[in-house]
């Protein structure tokens, strides 16, 4: 494949260098699933500036923060959240909030001193503001060093909407490899750099926000990751399949997203481009060798967006990995009874599916491109043969009509029952830089207008339909649809619940039960409190950690 970046040789570092320290910081809100992951995105720069002679170490902190902090703020939390006010005027020296000032004081001194650049790899939008926070630590503690903001929240936002924040020199958009390499070579003194040459770097000039064209490193060369300096420990439960002090390794055999979903900027991360087999099989192998497991998490997109690739891959994995045990992503479109077949052999026992809608129109307007009787086939197969299905749905959705709604509410009677199917609706909501938002004249969407809110929440949107449905009514019927839907969405809550559960008690009870005693508190208050109280009471003793969404 040919090359499309400078020759890197010539940005090499040495062992006198400053380095760099990479960081996956913790967040600001525990509002995330239970899931145990390790920082794929991170641990494949760590391999490539170390390739490459610079001295690097990488920290992650997001796992100490989900399950081994129980005292750290935490904004949904009533007893650990703060303003917007006190965080910016923290932020800025200007006050001390006694929360955030112990979240820097625990995680700051963390961080390894004495580092060139601190590069930050920022996927979710929660770990952005706990990013600015330490950030603001290493600033005061080593002022010469250079911190840059990176990962998919920083590729995929505006940069308007986080520059003026400052705390960071500099930020990238798309893959940070090589913008890395060709800073710390700058960092050195390599003076006949200039920014930019720099592919992805957002930086000021003169007052202007410069956005270079975004990075992109080809597939085929990219490093497999290296967790080197991690505690794995902090990574590893208890599954159901795999059993005790399990961890699942990340790893991709592609990037990017083959499909143009209309709701989701997923797209916007990478292009898509996927590995060649030989290049899989011979990573996985280094692997799963190097640390000691067979269980994989692949963190494509879409595992099968090339079914091709993956189809031959599945066959080698059979052969070369018969122990190797996986799940991913998959999407509808461009599977079949075959790639499952061989899926299943190769290892796979979970698919999460984005299936989001059972009504033509709807799948549709979402950009799915599956034919609905098709979908039905492929899980079917699938449970028939043993894999286990998570479905995600989407309810709220533009255009949304009586038949809509009858078809959502069929497919969730038809699986809701299965123990291999596991449902997880979602209202729906408008993502800015979607293809909905962006040509939302395309999608019947018209005047579409931003929400107040605070900012430490996901942005709102709201819109009216053209034909003549203006923001009021849809509001109005998206109440009425989710009065309607109320008894479902509660029934996969509980089948959820008591699916997630470790308590063999509460299992033979059984969501039905759940239902039955949900009918009686709608009729009275006393019911009903003890009844919120009953669920509040298992959220907070569900134990199980899930895969990774």
């Amino acid at each position: 494949m040919k090359e499309q970046f400078p020759d890197t040789a010539l940005f090499s570092g040495s062992p006198s260098d400053p380095g760099v320290v990479l960081v996956h910081p913790p967040a600001i809100s525990k509002r995330y699933l239970r899931t145990k992951f390790m920082p794929y995105g991170m641990s494949v720069i760590y391999a490539f500036l170390k390739h490459h002679s610079v001295p690097v170490i990488q920290t992650d902190f997001l796992m100490e923060y989900l399950f081994d902090s129980p005292d750290d703020i935490d904004y949904h939390n009533p007893d650990r959240t703060f303003s917007q006010e006190s965080f910016f005027n923290s932020l800025k020296g200007a006050a001390d909030h006694p929360g955030l000032r112990q979240f820097v004081e625990k995680y700051g001194p963390k961080i390894p001193s004495g580092a060139g650049i601190y590069g930050f790899s920022i996927v979710a939008y929660h770990q952005y503001w706990a990013a600015l926070l330490l950030g603001r630590f290493i600033r005061e503690t080593n002022p010469q060093a250079l911190i840059v903001f990176g990962g998919p929240f920083i590729t995929i936002r505006p940069s308007e909407s986080f520059v003026p924040h400052g705390i960071a020199d500099y930020w990238v958009k798309g893959n940070g490899e090589l913008p890395l390499l060709m800073l710390h070579a700058l960092f050195k003194g390599r003076r006949e750099l200039d920014l930019a040459s720099i592919p992805g770097l957002v930086h000021i000039d003169e007052g202007r926000i410069i956005t270079n064209s975004k990075s992109d490193l080809p597939a085929e060369q990219e490093f497999p990751p290296e967790f080197e300096g991690l505690d794995l420990s902090q990574y590893r439960y208890e599954h159901p399949m795999t059993g005790k002090n399990t961890f699942f390794l990340p790893y991709r055999i592609s990037k990017g997203c083959p499909s143009r979903c209309s709701f989701c900027t997923g797209r916007l991360v990478d292009r898509y481009d996927y590995k060649s087999e030989d290049k899989v099989i011979r990573e996985l192998k280094h692997l799963t060798s190097t640390y000691g497991t067979n269980n994989v998490q692949f963190a494509d997109a879409s595992i099968n967006g090339n079914p091709v690739q993956l189809s031959n891959i599945c066959d080698r994995i059979a052969e070369e990995l018969p122990d190797l045990r996986w799940y991913a992503y998959a999407r509808v479109k461009g599977c079949s009874k075959d790639v499952l077949e061989k899926s299943k052999k190769a290892g796979c026992f979970s698919l999460f599916w984005g299936v989001e809608s059972a009504d033509p129109r709807t799948v549709d307007l979402l950009g799915k491109r599956f034919d609905v009787r098709e979908m039905h086939d492929l899980l079917e197969h699938a449970i028939a043969i043993g894999i286990k299905n998570y479905v995600h749905l989407m309810y709220n959705t533009p255009h949304e009509s009586q038949k809509t709604l009858s078809n959502l509410t069929g497919f969730i009677d038809r699986y809701v029952d299965l123990p291999l199917v596991v449902l997880l609706p979602q209202r729906f909501l408008l993502e800015p830089q979607s293809l909905l938002f962006e040509k939302s004249d395309h999608y019947g969407l018209t005047n579409i207008r931003k929400v107040s809110g605070p900012v430490f929440e996901r942005e709102q949107y709201e819109y009216d339909e053209l034909g003549g449905t203006d923001h009021d009514s849809i509001m109005e019927r998206n109440a009425r649809h989710r009065e309607i839907l109320g008894p479902h969405l509660e029934l996969i809550r509980c089948r959820n619940l008591f699916d997630f559960s470790e308590n063999r008690r509460l299992k033979r009870f059984g969501p039905r039960a759940m239902m039955q005693l949900h009918a009686i508190s709608s009729r009275s208050p006393l019911f009903r409190r003890l009844y919120d109280s009953f669920v509040k009471w298992m959220e907070t003793r569900e134990k199980t950690i899930r895969e990774q969404l």
